[in-house]
């Protein structure tokens, strides 16, 4: 099968990436290899290019972790022709990856009966409806059921998750907490992912949209995310996420959360009635996560349960299968 992958073209909010359409890239070049032609080049995500360039990686979203080094050969794609050959239909598919940041060649496409995807990634719950009749149009923060539109959301590369769980880890609530900068102190992907590996469990939480690479990375490197108000989610936003299981969990675990200072583990949005209570009363409890599993040893069970969940349904090869999946079936 031969995929033109159109990516995203410029400088969005001073990064460079876009992290819907680099994962389905990934995915698509898992099943197709360079079958696959990205352009202009999603060069970021090639090892040879990333370090020709030598690229400061602050400039990318999340300092470029989970999506740095998982393509090869940059230069080995033809990227030549590519107007001649989408007036010949030589590609089966033409796909924009980030569709709201990218539309090159959209009309030539369309004239010539091109079949089209359009990946809507962006946090927002916009949907661009000029194109709804023109090709499959799927997006990330789907909040209802809207007519040709169809839901989608991240995935992690298969080869960056964890074979198996820490039996001794290190921390019960990883220090990391989202929207605490002081916090973020992991400079490469090594340690950020060893922190998660070594924690038992991970606070996490909705940010501009619902759908955050976060609640991924803590997934596959085998720690449980404790994730704040995930049952209001929509229906319709992160379908292949687990989220009826994380729910549970959370319920079941989230009193632990007071075993800390909630100002330092909660933003301000977080900080309910119930909260400052506990910010009041607070007292230091015993963190230890091995005398917690001794008193939970079940801990281990959902961690397995979610860590193979991710491997078998959260990868970017299962993100590339779903789209021709949705195709068929419509």
């Amino acid at each position: 099968m031969k995929i033109l992958f159109i990516g995203q073209k410029k400088n969005y909010k001073g990064y460079i990436n876009d992290y819907m359409s680099d994962l389905l890239l990934h995915g698509l070049r898992e099943l197709y290899g360079d079958n696959v032609i990205d352009y202009p080049g999603s060069w970021h995500l090639y090892k040879d290019e990333f370090k020709k360039r030598n690229f400061e990686k602050d400039k990318l979203w999340g300092k470029g972790f989970t999506l740095m080094n998982i393509l090869d050969g940059f230069d080995s794609i033809d990227r030549n022709d590519l107007s001649l050959k989408i007036k010949k239909n030589y590609f089966d598919y033409i796909i924009y990856g980030s569709i709201r940041r990218n539309d090159d060649f959209l009309e030539s496409a369309l004239k010539y009966n091109n079949k089209v995807f359009f990946i809507d990634g962006e946090d927002d719950s916009h949907i661009e409806n000029k194109y709804l009749n023109k090709g499959f149009y799927f997006k990330r923060e789907l909040k209802s059921k809207i007519d040709k539109v169809f839901p989608i959301n991240f995935a992690v590369p298969k080869n960056k998750i964890k074979n198996k769980i820490c039996i001794k880890p290190e921390y019960l609530l990883s220090p990391l907490i989202p929207g605490k900068l002081k916090t973020y102190i992991y400079e490469d992907e090594k340690s950020y992912y060893q922190m998660y590996h070594n924690s038992l469990f991970s606070l996490t939480y909705k940010k501009a949209g619902w759908d955050c690479l976060r609640h991924y990375e803590i997934l596959m490197n085998g720690s449980l995310p404790l994730f704040l108000d995930l049952q209001k989610c929509p229906n319709l936003t992160m379908t292949k996420f687990p989220k009826k299981e994380l729910t549970e969990i959370y319920n079941k675990f989230n009193y632990l959360l007071s075993y800390y200072n909630p100002i330092e583990i909660f933003k301000k949005k977080y900080l309910s009635l119930n909260n400052i209570f506990n910010l009041i009363t607070y007292k230091s409890h015993n963190t230890d996560p091995n005398q917690f599993l001794d008193k939970n040893p079940e801990v281990f069970d959902y961690k397995n349960m979610m860590l193979t969940y991710t491997r078998k349904n959260l990868t970017t090869e299962n993100l590339a299968k779903y789209l021709f999946e949705i195709k068929n079936k419509n």
